[in-house]
């Protein structure tokens, strides 16, 4: 593994607002943050290859805690409809058509939209695990595998699932360098009983992961659960034991009344933010500066690409995330062009559990990093690099993406992976699986 010294950019290691080093240094050694500041006080590193960032902002690769990858073959497919009719009737029929192949490259694909847009973490909930974590291996980019489990069906299928999920785990669990890692995933409590869900918690705990869930994500889904259990989605889940003791990602909370975010703290639960997706399925709008406020972390999600449509927090998640925070308390002061950049790097990793790990350019940290050129007009000038990033950057403005000290993506190419061949198999995949 090379070493690497990339010098001369803005260095925004994410430790703290004033932690801005222009002409900074960031040294990489073993896949492994070394040093990241300025220039003077840097150690030497003897053979690393320099990477001139003259220009460029150099930061922590983006973390993206909500996706359903492979459905970048559904992209454009079944669009403007409401989030159950979208589902019941276009996305579930066309995804139990999908083989294992189809998830692997449209998971490629997605990986590979990550990776050019500076995203170099994602937390995925999908069916089934295999191709996936291949896809992971394969990209080189980080992944979080939650096997989406889903309780109808009966027993014995809920059953089948979690023994996959078990398998999965571990075949793949720790492999490709310790990229791929596992959490497991109750699709929602509305697809899952209290049976299944009770099921999924003990095998988080046998297998000692995480578990990955969607909460509240629509006024619909909280009305029915009120009708059915007497609760919101998040108190049933709450009062089934499934988040106590037990670490615990959920997804949207858009519907979170105070109660429910009291639980969310009290349980340190972490909220994925999809604010694209959730605009545009009409969901609502997530009370994020309240939940944080509270004590709650929250990152921010892409959801999938048949929903969001593009698999981007820099300049759409980030950006639309917080002028939506500003409108829904009607003050524009209420979340910042900081609090957008840490939602999308450190707080996201620690909505993962992985902050120790990734989320800023600290010594000891795994070297994900990105560098962001900001020789553009829409870049230019550059008063605070903060409003920059969180205002101002575009997906496109990705020169260059790290991960485990790697070059994964640069200029516009994916090192790791023919992305020609890869965009050409999700083509044939997807016309084949919207014909059927």
């Amino acid at each position: 593994m090379e070493r690497l010294m990339i010098e001369g950019g803005t260095v925004v290691p994410m430790t703290g607002q004033s932690d801005v080093y222009p002409n900074g240094v960031v040294l990489v050694d073993a896949g492994r943050i070394v040093y990241a500041g300025p220039r003077e006080g840097a150690p030497d590193l003897p053979g690393a290859r320099r990477i001139d960032a003259s220009g460029k902002i150099v930061m922590p690769g983006i973390v993206n805690t909500h996706c359903h990858a492979a459905m970048t073959l559904l992209r454009g497919y079944a669009d403007d409809m409401r989030l159950m009719e979208w589902l019941q009737t276009r996305i579930w029929p066309a995804e139990a058509r999908m083989t294992p192949d189809d998830v692997y490259w449209g998971t490629a694909l997605a990986a590979y939209e990550m990776l050019s847009g500076g995203i170099t973490t994602f937390l995925d909930m999908y069916f089934p695990a295999d191709p996936v974590a291949r896809a992971i291996q394969d990209t080189g980019i980080r992944g979080i595998v939650a096997r989406g489990i889903i309780g109808v069906g009966g027993p014995s299928a809920a059953l089948s699932r979690l023994d996959e999920s078990r398998e999965a785990f571990h075949r793949w669990n720790g492999k490709a360098g310790g990229r791929i890692t596992f959490m497991v995933g109750p699709h929602a409590p509305y697809t899952c009983p209290p049976d299944t869900l009770l099921a999924c918690a003990e095998l988080a705990d046998e297998l000692g992961v995480g578990i990955h869930i969607h909460l509240s994500e629509t006024r619909e889904e909280v009305e029915e659960a009120r009708r059915q259990w007497g609760k919101t989605p998040i108190r049933h889940v709450y009062d089934l034991g499934l988040m106590k003791g037990r670490h615990v990602v959920a997804a949207h909370c858009v519907h979170a009344d105070d109660d429910d975010i009291a639980i969310l703290a009290e349980t340190g639960t972490g909220v994925c933010h999809c604010p694209v997706s959730n605009l545009k399925l009409a969901s609502g709008r997530t009370p994020v500066a309240k939940m944080r406020r509270r004590g709650v972390a929250v990152g921010f999600g892409t959801d999938g690409a048949s929903s969001e449509n593009t698999l981007h927090i820099l300049g759409s998640e980030m950006r639309i995330g917080a002028i939506q925070a500003k409108e829904l308390e009607g003050d524009p002061a209420v979340f910042t062009a900081w609090d957008a950049v840490t939602m999308a790097t450190i707080e996201a990793a620690r909505v993962l559990g992985m902050e120790a790990e990734i989320g800023s350019l600290e010594p000891g940290k795994k070297a994900d990093i990105i560098l962001i050129d900001t020789e553009r007009p829409h870049l230019t000038p550059n008063h605070d690099v903060f409003s920059l990033i969180a205002y101002s950057a575009l997906p496109s403005d990705v020169v260059m993406t790290i991960v485990d000290g790697r070059i994964v993506y640069e200029n516009g190419r994916l090192t790791t992976m023919d992305g020609r061949e890869i965009m050409a198999r999700v083509r044939e995949a997807a016309a084949r699986l919207v014909r059927s």
